[in-house]
């Protein structure tokens, strides 16, 4: 199994954060201890199973380290090398290991969605090669942008998950043509690069599209629970992405001695992404609180990760998920759990609102200049 994405700190940025805010996010912590366990058990089910040039990733709460009762087993077998039909045996086998029943009643984890984006083999090239264009559907976007965002190598084999990334990372960076050119002007540069921004944004709405679309396509199964989760974890992916991209100028990141080149933003994204999306946040807070005595910028933080803490209670909480997975839209009004779920959703909204373009944010005037306008 890979090991932990902050192995190499002394102290993780969201330890850091807890001791700045005096905090502690019980929940939080559960829920990584949980994801630890379950990624130790699954590395343990695919030993030996992928070869050199393949990779079993997994997405979603398990790749976040917020694996709750009741999360998705979301996994690719993503293959970056010749195809023949040792790979699609090799897969079949995988297959076969990650979906017994057994694993699910043990792990406390379900299968993957009735979509068929996971639980299926991923092939390199079109993830790298078609950004953009009728060849680059919903299911090539969203494994490409979750193997930046979401994703996390289990078992020994790793090698062909880095290569993957790296390739993608380099794409994105090398074809934004004026990112890094001196403007006439005033002599600054462009660190940010807008086409993978765009693309991030491409899947936050793709998300937003997405979920209206089950909403008319399953009617009111799990409609409250993809509600919240929308409004809180789905939102955080996309804000650790944007924070992502604005990590590379200098400015935010508080890396002064940065060479601007493009295999040194290269570097700084796929060091920034091998975090969490809780951690990528965490890390932009304790860099500026670290230097500014902002209390509104402290207030943000502490109740953008209370209200976090709070959703992946609710999550773990079987009678509350069970409650939201059934809970039709003509009874939210008058149901206490989802009157719950909304508040935290709100408080979180708020929070995230406030990160980046409250008016003692670092981040406001890139929010407004590079994310919207």
């Amino acid at each position: 199994m890979s090991g932990n994405p902050c192995a190499g700190q002394t102290v993780s940025p969201l330890a850091e954060l807890e001791l700045i805010l005096g905090c502690h996010w019980k929940n939080i912590e559960e829920a990584r201890q949980k994801a630890e366990t379950t990624l130790e058990q699954l590395s343990k089910i695919i030993e030996g199973m992928p070869s050199a040039d393949t990779s079993v990733i997994v997405h979603g709460s398990l790749a976040r380290y917020e694996c709750t009762q009741g999360s998705d087993l979301d996994w690719t077998f993503l293959v970056d090398g010749e195809a023949n039909a040792g790979v699609q045996e090799t897969f079949i086998e995988i297959k076969k290991a990650l979906s017994k029943e057994s694993i699910f009643k043990e792990l406390g984890l379900k299968p993957p969605g009735e979509e068929g984006t996971f639980g299926a083999l991923a092939f390199s090239q079109p993830i790298v090669l078609f950004i953009g264009g009728e060849e680059d559907s919903n299911s090539n976007t969203t494994r490409r942008v979750l193997l930046l965002l979401e994703a996390l190598p289990i078992g020994e084999r790793r090698v062909a998950f880095d290569r993957v990334r790296k390739n993608i990372l380099k794409r994105y960076i090398d074809e934004d043509r004026r990112l890094l050119q001196k403007r006439q002007d005033d002599e600054s540069r462009r660190w940010v690069p807008l086409f993978l921004l765009n693309d991030f944004a491409r899947y936050w709405r793709t998300m937003a599209v997405d979920f209206a679309y089950k909403q008319f396509d399953r009617g009111n199964d799990g409609y409250a629970l993809r509600n919240i989760k929308l409004g809180l974890s789905r939102k955080l992916l996309f804000a650790s992405g944007l924070l992502a991209c604005f990590w590379c100028d200098p400015i935010i990141s508080r890396n002064g001695n940065q060479e601007p080149s493009k295999q040194s933003l290269i570097n700084c994204l796929d060091t920034f992404l091998s975090l969490t999306p809780l951690e990528r946040i965490a890390l932009f807070f304790t860099t500026h609180l670290n230097i500014s005595e902002s209390k509104l910028l402290r207030e943000t933080a502490k109740e953008l990760f209370c209200s976090y803490d709070e959703f992946l209670g609710l999550l773990n909480d079987s009678n509350k998920r069970n409650r939201l997975k059934k809970l039709r839209q003509d009874e939210e009004e008058s149901d206490e759990v989802f009157r719950e779920a909304w508040k935290t959703r709100k408080v979180f909204r708020k929070a995230i609102q406030d990160m980046f373009l409250g008016g003692d944010s670092p981040l406001r005037n890139f929010s407004i200049e590079r994310g919207v306008f």
